[in-house]
């Protein structure tokens, strides 16, 4: 369960016997010492099986009475403090004088999110047993007041404490650690729940956690108050507490603990144990109990921590399993993670970066490094040229336009007629839609003469529907040059690892980007310009009339010798020009992306990254070479889990030593 704690360990001299002596050897103290290690080095956060105590129970059913049976020491009562953050108590024996050192263990944050590590803050080591409970309220008071200083808590009075009860949070996570050592004690660990569990009601608590009662406890703290009158109460305790009605695996215990009167008039330990043995084994109907190992505090701490310690020790292989399995995975993790980055040169490193970077783009382009960039290339260059081909005039030198169906609901107003001198762009011509074109353009020429502007109409009827084919073609050579620049800078090996040198390396190559991709823009749009506009004209001459010659043959090839008609002989020119044309251009858009756009883009990112990377001062230039943020709190919380496991395994490490030289102590005791 989640807690940040205030730790309480008592050192001292003291004449009353707060816990009953036990038959516990070295081995249940180690194993007790070791549970409580293993949860200070983080078993919660690693989800590792410690088995611990918990005391709960609704108000006013005695159970701060009953963690004080069990320490020895007065918790806070009237405070409300207690109640309102866990407190883990421990007791175990020692061989020193009495004492207890209170700590403050903080693992969550004032709103209940977990601290990237704990937090421990120790309080004065106590050596007087009365003086443990002020320093219990000034334990609880600063967890409950996390953004204070706990060590402005140490000279607090119960009254200053009192009056700061308005200013604490409600409840905490984080929690008070007693550890009792205690030279009469027995070996024990146990964590007594706040208010906010005991508010469920600490049945409905401990059946939801336990349905099948296989790890709950139950303690009747009030056996004084069933009067022998209640013969159906006296009975069913009985029933419990021999087992016959019992539906708990360990089943029940009753204790009678001192009253509030009791308490002031400062009966010792001895004497209230005393008087709890009297009352027990004079009052129905425990004292006719068969097994009377259920009655009494001594009895419930002695049988508990049996229970307890067997727990710890039999779930030891599993957490050692467990805690062998999270390291080896968090080491695996930490190894896949890029090296830490250090550089002694930093201008030096990304200038070896961009080189490379550069070097690599150049040869991406050119096909030398990797050919598919090249082949995604050419096929979108492939595309262009189909599509450019596609505007090709269809001429046709034989048979007539048919005529068009007339609307069905339709009729042609009186006095029009329908134009089919109008060509459809990119349909077929037929020989009456250029006589048509000729005769618009004709106005003193003499009758054999053609004018030129009807081949031009025709042409650039056609030339115009290049512009689109043209920008969508460089808008996706463009889209895959950036896709290649944006894979290459997110690469490791040139600027990926370092998050701020991409984005300056990504703020320099957009500025390039965009100047560069207007100029070529604007250089192409010229190249269109230069085909769908005068002159019409090729130096290619023998080809021009070698595919002119072509086109006639194919339509007068029954002639022997032909007449061209003035409609094919501009149908052959239209043709012959432009299968020229479109050709040039195909190639010269090719030619201009690849020289203007890719070979000088390479050349100016390297120009422009080269001249604004020197200038920058070396702290930037740090900045630049920053580890991404993600990965350094990858590393950061591997390396740190990594860290607390090893505590953990070399504690589980001491802890097999310690047993092994205590049996071969045993074992050299039994051969003397």
């Amino acid at each position: 369960m989640p807690m940040a704690r205030p730790s309480v360990s008592p050192r001292g001299p003291r004449q009353d016997k707060h816990l009953p002596d036990t038959e516990y050897s070295l081995r249940s103290r180690l194993l007790i010492s070791l549970a409580n290690d293993l949860a200070a080095r983080g078993g919660e956060q690693f989800e590792l099986d410690i088995p611990r105590m918990a005391f709960i129970g609704n108000q006013s059913a005695g159970k701060s009475s009953l963690v004080e049976a069990a320490t020895g020491i007065a918790a806070p009562r009237d405070s409300g403090t207690c109640t309102r953050c866990p407190m883990q108590c421990t007791i175990m024996r020692s061989a020193g004088p009495w004492s207890c050192t209170i700590t403050l263990r903080f693992l969550y944050d004032d709103k209940g999110n977990p601290l990237k590590g704990d937090k421990e803050v120790s309080f004065p080591t106590i050596y007087n047993l009365k003086d443990v409970e002020i320093w219990l309220r000034r334990a609880q008071a600063a967890i409950l007041m996390p953004r204070a200083n706990p060590l402005d808590f140490h000279d607090k009075s119960r009254e200053e404490l009192k009056g700061m009860q308005a200013d604490m949070i409600p409840f905490s996570w984080n929690k008070v650690e007693v550890l009792v050592r205690d030279p009469e004690g027995a070996d024990l660990s146990f964590v007594d729940l706040p208010d906010d569990f005991e508010n469920q009601g600490a049945f409905e608590l401990a059946t939801q956690a336990d349905p099948e009662g296989l790890r709950t406890i139950g303690v009747g703290t009030k056996p004084d108050m069933l009067t022998p009158g209640n013969t159906s109460g006296l009975d069913k305790w009985k029933d419990i507490l021999e087992g016959t009605t019992s539906n708990l695996r360990h089943g029940y215990y009753s204790v009678k603990l001192p009253s509030d009167k009791e308490r002031e008039e400062g009966h010792s330990r001895s004497e209230l144990e005393e008087r709890e043995k009297n009352f027990f084994g004079s009052t129905e109907p425990w004292k006719s109990l068969d097994n009377q190992s259920r009655l009494g505090m001594r009895n419930f701490v002695e049988n508990t921590s049996r229970l307890l310690i067997g727990l710890i020790e039999n779930n030891l292989p599993g957490i050692k399993k467990r805690v062998d399995s999270l390291l080896a995975k968090d080491t695996r993790l930490l190894s896949r993670l890029p090296e830490l980055f250090t550089a002694d040169n930093p201008i030096a490193v990304i200038l070896l970066r961009v080189t490379a970077f550069c070097k690599t783009l150049q040869g991406t382009i050119d096909g030398t490094q990797g050919k598919d960039f090249v082949r995604k290339n050419r096929a979108r260059y492939d595309t262009f040229k189909n599509e450019i081909k596609k505007t090709t005039p269809s001429l046709q030198g034989s048979g007539a336009r048919p005529a068009p169906a007339a609307p069905a609901a339709a009729s042609t107003p009186s006095g029009s007629a329908q134009s089919t001198t109008k060509l459809t762009p990119l349909g077929p011509i037929y020989v009456a839609d250029v006589q048509a074109t000729i005769q618009a353009h004709r106005t003193w020429e003499l009758p054999s003469y053609v004018p030129f502007e009807a081949t031009k109409e025709i042409i650039l009827q056609h030339v115009e529907h290049w512009e689109d084919p043209l920008t969508h073609c460089f808008n996706d050579i463009s889209k895959n040059t950036l896709d290649l620049i944006r894979s290459l800078v997110h690469d490791p090996k040139y600027f990926g690892r370092f998050p701020e040198l991409v984005s300056f390396v990504e703020t320099v190559i957009g500025q390039e980007v965009t100047a560069l991709q207007a100029q070529v823009s604007e250089l192409l749009q010229k190249k269109f310009n230069m085909e769908n506009s005068s002159p019409l004209s090729t130096a290619n001459l023998e080809q021009f009339n070698l595919e002119r010659l072509t086109w006639l043959n194919q339509i007068y090839r029954n002639n022997a010798q032909p007449v061209y008609s003035d409609q094919h002989k501009v149908m052959a020119d239209v043709h012959a020009y432009f299968h020229i044309a479109s050709a040039r251009f195909i190639d010269v858009v090719v030619l201009c992306i690849e020289e203007e756009w890719h070979k000088r883009l390479a050349v100016r990112l390297e120009e422009s990254l080269i001249e604004k990377i020197p200038p920058l001062p070396r702290e930037t230039l740090n900045i630049l070479l920053g580890e991404d943020p993600k990965v350094s709190k990858e590393r950061n919380t591997l390396t740190s889990r990594i860290e607390n496991l090893k505590k953990i395994k070399d504690r589980l490490s001491q802890y097999e030593a310690q047993t092994r030289e205590e049996a071969w102590g045993a074992d050299l005791d039994g051969m003397n």
